[in-house]
């Protein structure tokens, strides 16, 4: 039997009903006065929704586990997002109390359908995850730029990767992991063209062959970036017509499309 295929409108649709499903599992009256709804960025929600926008057979199973990975997700955004000026402030933490609140609605729904296996695979990935978060801190001056562009794969996707290959649909794994590296890659370029920093910055300016010249740090990074556009572009034409509506629209989602600035960094 052919599987039926979404359309772009189907997506966005998909998309919002499990952002919405997640805000509402995760609901709670204080947070949302003091910190607002848990951000889960749409490529994120996309990945975890591609085997079902590609027609596979998506069970109540499925679903639930997605909305858990979501929640998790959630909870490594408000940790993330914790500077150290306001980790001292009431709002700040809340935001980390909130952190820890998804956390345990993740856990509570993979508990409620019985799901030990990828209660295990995610406790491994948020392992993983959060070793390669650390390295960023390690990283020394003159260390391989290529160290960190491999840890980015990771740090985006670990949680998404998961959940797919858990549930049987690792297919799709790929498209998700570059699809996720080359959102992050972009905003870390869009970042340091506007002078801002992050800890990846950080580290990848102090990086062999880099010392501090953003103007190289943002042909680099793009360069990457357009490598995980192309091999996502690669992975979601297997699954459909290359030129398919629904194919450009995942494309669309994860931003590959836009122009990307490889001459923006100025010289230090």
């Amino acid at each position: 039997m052919e599987r039926r295929k979404m359309n772009s409108t189907s997506l966005h649709t998909e998309v919002k009903q499990l952002n919405d499903e997640i805000s509402r599992l995760l609901a709670n009256r204080t947070l949302l006065k003091h910190t607002g709804r848990p951000d889960i960025p749409v490529p994120v929600l996309a990945s975890l929704l591609l085997p079902k926008l590609f027609g596979e057979r998506w069970e109540e199973k499925d679903r639930l586990s997605a909305v858990a990975a979501g929640a998790l997700y959630a909870a490594f955004t408000a940790h993330d997002s914790i500077g150290q000026e306001a980790s001292e402030s009431r709002q700040g933490q809340l935001t980390v109390l909130g952190g820890d609140y998804y956390s345990g609605i993740h856990y509570r729904i993979l508990a409620e359908i019985e799901d030990i296996p990828l209660i295990r695979r995610l406790s491994k990935s948020v392992t993983e995850m959060s070793e390669k978060k650390i390295r960023l801190y390690e990283h020394r001056e003159g260390d391989p730029p290529e160290q960190l562009l491999s840890y980015i794969e990771i740090i985006e996707a670990g949680t998404v990767s998961a959940f797919l290959v858990e549930r049987g649909y690792g297919q799709y794994e790929a498209a998700a992991r570059h699809g996720l590296a080359a959102c992050r890659l972009g905003a870390e370029c869009r970042t340091l063209h506007e002078g801002g920093r992050t800890t990846f910055l950080d580290a990848f300016l102090r990086s062999g062959g880099i010392h501090g010249n953003t103007a190289a740090a943002a042909r680099i990074l793009d360069r990457c970036r357009l490598f995980h556009a192309g091999r996502l572009i690669e992975e979601t034409a297997a699954f459909g017509d290359r030129s398919g509506d629904l194919v450009s629209a995942i494309d669309g989602i994860y931003g590959i499309t836009e122009v990307a600035s490889i001459q923006t960094g100025k010289e230090e």
